[in-house]
């Protein structure tokens, strides 16, 4: 008795997958002929398809640079607000540094009239002391007061700095990275 072997489809193409690969491939080589030289108006159906393959019309690059110079605007808008707020900090740091200086003065003289009313002897050392903690004072409120200046200075620096270079590149006619795309 012969034996009848049973025909699997699956189980062959898992055996010779190049082939199948190769098969798939020329069938759909044979279909996108059959396609093309099936056409009636000729290559404009193929110029159509050829255009809309090509990726210079997948975005509106107008709109993109437009998009580009809102977005500098608001970038220099922002280093405007920027500067504002930086002078205001710088304001009131300076203006919190002389009120701690003041407090430290009120208190040191305090300290001092204080050490006036007891004994002659700890009053000279109390007011040393107390001198010496209002000149600590001062010191401290103007080295502070003097660093808020600077650090005001160099936040309207950064400011004036960030919009003279969005400025330069608005004029310059956009960014050079993405205008050629």
């Amino acid at each position: 008795m012969p034996m009848v072997r049973q025909f699997n489809a699956v189980d062959e193409v898992r055996k010779h997958p190049g082939i199948t690969a190769g098969v798939v491939a020329v069938l759909a080589g044979v279909g996108i002929a059959a396609l093309l030289l099936n056409q009636r108006s000729g290559p404009t159906r193929y110029q159509q398809l050829r255009e809309r393959v090509d990726p210079r019309g997948w975005f509106d690059a107008e709109a993109l640079r437009h998009r580009f110079d809102d977005i500098a605007r608001g970038v220099r808008d922002g280093a405007g607000d920027l500067t504002h707020r930086a002078a205001d900090l710088g304001g009131y740091a300076g203006e919190r540094a002389g009120h701690f200086g003041h407090e430290a003065k009120s208190k040191a003289e305090h300290w001092l009239h204080r050490s006036r009313k007891n004994s002659r002897k700890p009053m000279k050392r109390y007011a040393r002391q107390a001198r010496r903690y209002a000149e600590d004072a001062g010191d401290f409120a103007r080295d502070h007061a003097r660093e808020g200046g600077a650090l005001l200075a160099v936040a309207t620096i950064a400011a004036a700095i960030g919009a003279a270079a969005l400025e330069n590149r608005r004029r310059s006619g956009g960014s050079s990275g993405f205008g050629k795309l």
